[in-house]
C-alpha cells in the first residue's frame, strides 16, 4: 500500500497520512517523525470478513474524534499487536501496552494511538457484524484480554498472521483464513468478557446439580466419577477440579454419603431385620467385607454393633 522510499521525501508525510486515512476508520492522522519520514504499509483482505495490515513508520499519530463517529458507516473492532518499538493508545479504561500484548479496540469510540519512530505494528480489522457479539462485550473484554485462556494462542496467531497471508493471499485460502482469525478472535473476546462472579456462580450451579445428581444414584454401584462427568457433559479432568475448589474429592464424597446413608438405614428399627449385605447392596457398596471395613474407619465401630447399639437404645426408651 505504501513504500515511502519510492516517494519523494517532500510529499512522504501528505502520502502516509492518506494511506493511514485508507487503512482505518475515519481519522486524523499526524506525523509524528523527527525528520525524515519513512513508512511501509502492507495490506491483505482476507476474504471478507476481516482486512490485516502491517504498519512500520519513522512515527505517527491517529486519533479518532467524535466528530468522525458522525458519518455513520460499518462499526469495526481492531486487534493489533506491537511487534517493535514502542506505540501508546489511549482508549476507554485499557491499561497501558507492551510490546507483543495485544490491544483490542472498539472504532465506534474515539481513541488515540502514537506510534514511537522505527515501531512496527499488526492489526486485523473485523466488522463487529460478523463477530456476533454486542459491542458492550466487546468493550468488556478490551481490558481483560490477558485473563483469557485464548490469549497466547490468539497472539500467536496475530504475530504470523502476516507470512501466512502472504502465502495465501491469491488464492481461496485467503477466504478461510480470514474466516479462521474471525472465530478465534470472537473466542478470546468472549471468554475475556466472562466475568469471574459469572464463572463462579456457573460453577456453583453446575456442582449443585452434579451433588443433586449423585445423591439420586448413591445405591447405584456403578456410580463413579466417569459415568457423573458424561452425564454432565464434562471431563472426569473438570469434575475433580470443581470438587478441589471446594476442598472435596468426588470418591471422598461418594463414600462418606454412601455410609452416612447406610448407618441411618441400620439405626431405623423398620429396617434391622435387613440383613447387613442388604443395606450395603442398597448403599452402592458391591462387597460387604469393604463396607463394613470403611464403616468402622469412620464410625469406630462395625455394622452390626451399630446396629446393636441402636437397638439397645430404642430398648430403653
Amino acid at each position: 500500500m505504501l513504500d515511502t522510499d519510492t516517494i519523494p521525501a517532500d510529499r512522504r508525510a501528505d502520502a502516509l497520512r492518506a494511506a493511514m486515512t485508507s487503512t482505518v476508520v475515519p481519522s486524523q492522522v499526524d506525523i509524528e517523525a523527527q525528520g525524515e519520514v519513512r513508512a511501509r504499509i502492507h495490506g491483505w483482505q482476507l476474504g471478507t470478513s476481516a482486512r490485516l495490515a502491517h504498519v512500520a513508520s519513522s512515527g505517527h499519530r491517529v486519533v479518532r474524534r467524535p466528530r468522525h463517529l458522525r458519518g455513520g458507516g460499518e462499526e469495526k473492532v481492531s486487534l493489533a499487536i506491537q511487534l517493535t518499538g514502542r506505540g501508546s493508545l489511549i482508549h476507554r479504561d485499557l491499561p497501558p501496552a507492551r510490546t507483543g500484548d495485544l490491544q483490542l479496540v472498539d472504532l465506534t469510540s474515539p481513541f488515540e494511538f502514537t506510534a514511537w519512530p522505527a515501531s512496527a505494528t499488526q492489526v486485523v480489522y473485523i466488522d463487529v457484524a460478523q463477530l456476533g457479539l454486542p459491542v458492550d462485550v466487546i468493550r468488556t473484554a478490551a481490558p481483560r484480554l490477558r485473563n483469557s485462556p485464548l490469549h497466547e494462542l490468539t497472539r500467536a496467531h496475530l504475530g504470523h498472521l502476516r507470512q501466512v497471508a502472504d502465502a495465501v493471499e491469491t488464492g481461496p485460502s485467503a477466504a478461510m483464513l480470514g474466516v479462521a482469525t474471525v472465530e478465534l478472535v470472537r473466542a478470546l473476546i468472549a471468554s475475556a468478557a466472562e466475568s469471574r462472579h459469572q464463572r463462579q456462580t456457573a460453577a456453583e450451579s453446575l456442582t449443585a446439580r452434579i451433588t443433586a445428581y449423585m445423591h439420586l444414584h448413591l445405591g447405584e454401584v456403578d456410580l463413579d466419577p466417569a459415568r457423573i462427568a458424561a452425564e454432565h457433559n464434562i471431563s472426569v479432568r473438570y469434575l475433580h477440579l470443581l470438587f478441589a475448589e471446594r476442598n472435596l474429592s468426588v470418591r471422598r464424597w461418594l463414600m462418606r454419603e454412601r455410609l452416612e446413608g447406610a448407618r441411618r438405614t441400620l439405626t431405623t428399627a423398620v429396617d434391622r431385620r435387613t440383613s447387613i449385605a442388604g443395606v450395603a447392596r442398597q448403599w452402592g457398596f458391591a462387597d460387604p467385607g469393604h463396607f463394613a471395613k470403611r464403616f468402622r474407619a469412620a464410625y469406630g465401630m462395625s455394622p452390626r454393633e451399630w446396629q446393636q447399639l441402636a437397638a439397645a437404645t430404642d430398648g430403653r426408651r
